[in-house]
């Protein structure tokens, strides 16, 4: 039988093997990360712009985006991580579901990371649970009006900067026949306290002093600034559209983007819809209760990061984490998502000219994040659901402010420690 010999120099293995060495080495090197979000929107944003960016500069540490349906997020995340499968990147909720899940260990302590210092006290506050931050602020969304530049102009009217103004404004347009002052309904109760009560209430309760007040049990809900809070919303009721009862979210966006409507309270995060018919829109901030008085702007925190506690790439995570929490991620993110704004205190610029006008209203303004979502709706009755409800009813029936005010406070008093026996 004929042998067949096959030759292989020396050289060419010793190559051969650092070669295999070496390829073995990266990747042993290199980190995959998954990230868990509710941004099922936001795919394109992280895959062709946030991450591209982030692997540029971090070639060993890949991230993979991963949003859940947002209805469905907060019970497939409890599941994932309590069957050890979860994510490695956690987005966070704010203030009250977060704390929960803080609670029951899901996150790593975020204390020592450098990036944190970009961010203040009140940024972190919606992930800091019993001294210690658990997330890295990513966004935070505004609310205040939008207005029909063109019917303004029409009327001869100027955005108001009072309570007393904005009334003026609503009865001058009302008076003129033509269109209806606010595109506003009560078919989606979350808004009248997103985008109504928590726009204009601020004012009168001062902002964090009120809301802070109500969580340590100083202030009561039956307080006169949170009663005349209460009155200075209703008395939106007489320049909603007719039959506002069955007029839901998406209907109010059409009337004003028709043009039938002047104003439309609402929130940053409407921008594109807002503007996706070409109207010539602007925006103005929430007024003062009077001339030269205080103002207030609703800035809610909407998101941000935390590393899962059980993930095994803690040190890759935190790498991640830092990136994020300095100013390329957060230039990159609140361009390509208009109306999400950054929480640090790192110079933004915004390219959207009317994100850019709603971020200017936080200049000389006190902010502040809804009222209800910090605590006083961890319990039953939730404060914020029962202000939805309550809204509702004012807005709809002859529920008074002081009437919605009392049954708030005795919700709130039912179960909340520091408000029981006040």
């Amino acid at each position: 039988m004929r042998r067949i010999s096959i030759g292989v120099t020396t050289g060419a293995l010793v190559l051969g093997v650092s070669l295999a060495a070496m390829t073995s080495a990266v990747m042993a090197q290199s980190v995959t990360l998954t990230l868990g979000s509710w941004r099922t929107e936001d795919l394109a944003v992280w895959q062709d712009q946030v991450l591209p960016a982030f692997e540029a500069t971090h070639p060993d540490i890949n991230v993979e985006f991963a949003p859940i349906n947002t209805n469905e997020y907060n019970a497939a995340i409890q599941s994932q991580i309590e069957g050890g499968t979860g994510p490695d990147l956690i987005t966070c909720r704010p203030f009250d579901v977060n704390n929960e899940w803080i609670g029951r260990g899901y996150f790593s302590e975020l204390d020592g990371l450098a990036g944190m210092a970009n961010f203040t006290d009140t940024a972190k506050a919606a992930w800091t649970f019993e001294g210690h931050t658990y997330c890295v602020p990513v966004a935070a969304v505004l609310a205040g009006f939008y207005y029909n530049v063109d019917i303004f102009n029409e009327l001869g009217l100027t955005p108001p900067t009072t309570t007393a103004e904005f009334i003026a404004v609503l009865q001058a347009i009302q008076d003129s026949g033509k269109y209806t002052p606010l595109a506003m309904g009560s078919a989606d109760s979350w808004q009248l306290a997103y985008n109504g009560l928590y726009s204009v209430g601020p004012a009168y309760w001062k902002g964090e002093e009120g809301r802070l007040g109500l969580i340590d049990g100083t202030k009561k809900l039956t307080d006169p600034e949170f009663v005349e809070a209460f009155k200075a919303f209703a008395a939106w009721r007489p320049f909603l559209p007719p039959g506002q009862e069955a007029l839901a979210y998406p209907d109010m966006t059409q009337l004003f983007t028709l043009g039938r409507a002047a104003i439309l309270p609402d929130g940053s995060w409407n921008i594109k819809q807002v503007t996706s018919t070409g109207l010539n829109v602007g925006v103005f901030g929430p007024p003062a209760v009077e001339a030269g008085g205080q103002r207030y702007l609703q800035e809610m925190p909407d998101m941000a990061i935390g590393i899962n506690a059980a993930s095994p790439n803690q040190e890759a995570a935190r790498t991640f984490l830092d990136w994020v929490a300095g100013p390329e991620f957060q230039q990159i993110y609140v361009n390509t998502a208009p109306g999400f704004f950054a929480m640090s205190n790192q110079a933004v610029t915004y390219d959207n000219a009317l994100a850019q006008n709603f971020a200017d209203l936080k200049t000389g303004a006190s902010l502040t994040p809804r009222l209800a979502l910090d605590r006083l709706s961890a319990g039953t009755p939730p404060l914020d659901d029962e202000i939805w409800r309550l809204l509702q009813l004012m807005m709809t029936t002859d529920t008074t402010a002081e009437q919605a005010t009392q049954e708030l406070q005795a919700g709130l008093e039912s179960w909340y420690g520091p408000q029981k026996g006040n």
